[in-house]
């Protein structure tokens, strides 16, 4: 197999893994559905000048076989973009979904059962103007799967490429952390229009908490009991950390764009029967601020 990876879902992520993995050595493809698109020139914004490559793009209704495929589509949209190439994908092709949320995961599974499914999460930030996407620090990479199993040959142009990475044999937990964090800042931070470091201040204290305990009883259920015992440390560690950053799910709700609240308010609630208050209600404001409601 060779080093090319195509990449499904060319948004914020999409475009900044697609430099990252060419600066690894990657021949990568972009999969677009204009059968008409050959090439689309990217620009990142590094320091200290930009980097700008043209990568060659490839019609989702190609038949030519899949080996590497990274998609970045926005979590509820996995399902239908996956369905899209699905005819391209065999018991070889390696797939690394990298999105927020838990529910790609549910959703991916079952339609690709025999492809090489790996799971990925970062806390790179990055934003799109027109063709240019503009990095918000490195941050960290981690990939793998639920299994001891060593990293994989495939692996070399990611090493190379993608700054702070690291394969994980427990990567579910780490998803599932990352989803807990998530819904105890995110959908905060989108119904109050505050970045992050804001939700530290006492007029959102009370209901931080709250949300808070009611994701570690879900954790509890989930069985691990050490992320609920230290959710609380972690979460106030992430927004003292990302203090100036606004969630993803602040930028879609300012931009008028559908938000990840099912794969992530929603996920949650349906891992559960216990009654959360909190929660429901988080979930029913994001709700009501979803485009066409």
């Amino acid at each position: 197999m060779s080093d090319r990876w195509h990449i499904l879902g060319v948004g914020s992520i999409g475009g900044l893994f697609a430099h990252r993995l060419n600066a690894g050595g990657a021949d990568v493809q972009l999969l677009s559905r204009d059968v008409t698109e050959r090439h689309r020139q990217l620009t990142l914004a590094t320091e200290p000048a930009p980097t700008t490559h043209l990568f060659d793009c490839e019609s989702v209704e190609d038949t030519a076989e899949i080996e590497h495929l990274l998609i970045t589509t926005k979590s509820w949209g996995a399902h239908d973009a996956i369905k899209r190439i699905q005819h391209r994908l065999t018991k070889r092709t390696v797939v690394v979904a990298m999105m927020n949320g838990m529910q790609h995961v549910d959703d991916l599974k079952p339609l690709i059962p025999k492809t090489q499914l790996f799971l990925a999460s970062t806390t790179a930030g990055c934003h799109r103007s027109g063709d240019t996407w503009v990095p918000a620090g490195t941050g960290r990479t981690i990939i793998g799967t639920d299994s001891k199993r060593p990293a994989p040959p495939w692996l070399g142009c990611w090493q190379v490429g993608v700054p702070n990475l690291s394969w994980r044999a427990d990567m579910t937990e780490r998803l599932v952390e990352k989803v807990a964090i998530n819904c105890c800042i995110n959908p905060l931070t989108a119904i109050h229009r505050v970045k992050n470091g804001e939700l530290l201040s006492e007029i959102h204290k009370d209901q931080v908490t709250t949300v808070i305990s009611e994701v570690s009883s879900v954790l509890d259920d989930l069985g691990y009991p050490a992320l609920s015992i230290e959710l609380g440390q972690r979460v106030h560690e992430v927004m003292t950390d990302t203090a100036e950053n606004r969630s993803s799910m602040l930028n879609d709700v300012m931009a008028g764009r559908r938000t990840e609240a099912n794969a992530i308010v929603g996920w949650l609630l349906r891992q559960t029967k216990r009654d959360l208050p909190a929660l429901t209600e988080l979930a029913t404001q994001l709700r009501a601020l979803e485009p066409n409601q």
